[in-house]
């Protein structure tokens, strides 16, 4: 699978950087995969950059949704896989501006917001997260392409440990529909079946890391 090559291998600092874009993606894979499961039962909502867009199950909407999906999908596989590094550069920075842009642009213009997750409820103030999570993420971007620019092609091909990480993470996914279709909103099920979720969501980086040892 040479299109699948990794020409970057591991570090500690974009293993970092990797969980944080997983965290945010939490904010796509969560309503995505509830509204698929749950039906019009369960109804999301954000502002992005002054709309505000909203879905119950699936309509129209979820489109956005699905578009954010490819767009981090093509984040994680470009960090380690993109032989054109500007690629991975570039989709990562315009992820933060995506994430944090949006986030501290609403903090500006409408003050303090509330993130509220009703069925573990969870209700989180956007500005102590988000302000010092971005100032972070945007030092860690940065010391991440200085050093990628000065390192050398590694090639680590796909593995089996990747095939069998997607498996492992993926694999929940008729559980989690047993959980949310048939489970009562704001049960027991219901709060497993999104705390399988959140936990699958934060581990997908797993997926792309390179294993192994570089063929030169």
């Amino acid at each position: 699978m040479q299109s699948h090559t990794a020409y970057r291998s591991r570090t500690g600092l974009v293993t970092a950087l990797l969980f944080i874009i997983a965290f945010t993606f939490l904010i796509v894979w969560l309503p995505l995969v509830r509204s698929i499961l749950d039906g019009d039962t369960y109804e999301w909502g954000l502002n992005y950059f002054g709309t505000f867009i909203s879905g119950a199950g699936i309509t129209f909407s979820l489109l956005f949704l699905v578009i954010q999906l490819f767009f981090y999908v093509a984040i994680f596989w470009s960090v380690f896989r993109a032989k054109n590094r500007i690629i991975a550069y570039g989709l990562v920075v315009l992820w933060w501006i995506h994430i944090f842009g949006n986030l501290l642009r609403e903090i500006v213009v409408e003050g303090d917001t509330m993130f509220h997750g009703d069925t573990l409820n969870v209700h989180v103030s956007l500005s102590m997260l988000v302000i010092p999570l971005s100032a972070i993420t945007a030092l860690i971007i940065a010391l991440w392409i200085r050093k990628d620019i000065r390192s050398t092609d590694t090639s680590i091909p796909w593995s089996r440990r990747n095939t069998t990480m997607a498996l492992i993470i993926l694999g929940p996914l008729p559980i989690q529909a047993i959980l949310l279709y048939f489970g009562e909103p704001h049960a027991t099920t219901d709060e497993i079946g999104v705390l399988i979720t959140i936990l699958q969501c934060m581990m997908v980086p797993l997926i792309f890391f390179p294993y192994g040892k570089s063929s030169h």
